[in-house]
């Protein structure tokens, strides 16, 4: 008889226990839940910025390619019709064709690593300067194990 008395008093207390760990159970899975789609939408936002990284200094890389070919093709044309005329040219007209060529030369040099320099620089402003810090995995799971343990000591 004593021992049926006893049983009434625990049973409601162990009945109890078992369910903790199943609300325990399902918290944690919820929260596990939440934290793989908040990894997951820190994963596309990463993508969505590399992304846009990528298109400007791509789109730096073209405009810088654009430049150089215009500037190259400038001074070719430049240079070609000095190269005819030298053919021809004699004594100090010859100095000043060679002269000019030498300086269209070094023009056309300092356009282009002007443009090179300025796209280098634009491209290295676009990726050293991200937005944020993004979360990593280990923010996430320090999340859900603390979360499991805060649980686990109701």
């Amino acid at each position: 008889m004593k021992f049926s008395a006893v049983l009434v008093a625990l049973a409601p207390l162990a009945l109890a226990q078992n369910s903790i760990p199943q609300s325990a159970s399902s918290a944690v899975a919820s929260l596990s839940s939440s934290i793989t789609s908040a990894l997951a939408s820190q994963s596309s936002a990463a993508a969505s910025i590399s992304s846009s990284v990528s298109s400007k200094v791509n789109s730096i890389s073209t405009s810088a390619d654009s430049a150089v070919a215009s500037v190259t093709s400038e001074a070719g044309d430049s240079i070609a019709s000095l190269n005819s005329q030298l053919a021809t040219a004699t004594g100090s007209d010859r100095a000043s064709i060679t002269s000019a060529l030498a300086s269209l030369a070094s023009d056309a040099s300092s356009a282009v690593n002007s443009i090179t320099s300025e796209a280098a620089s634009a491209a290295s402003s676009v990726t050293s300067n991200p937005a944020a810090p993004m979360k990593t995995g280990a923010v996430a799971m320090g999340a859900l194990f603390g979360g499991a343990a805060v649980l686990a000591q109701l």
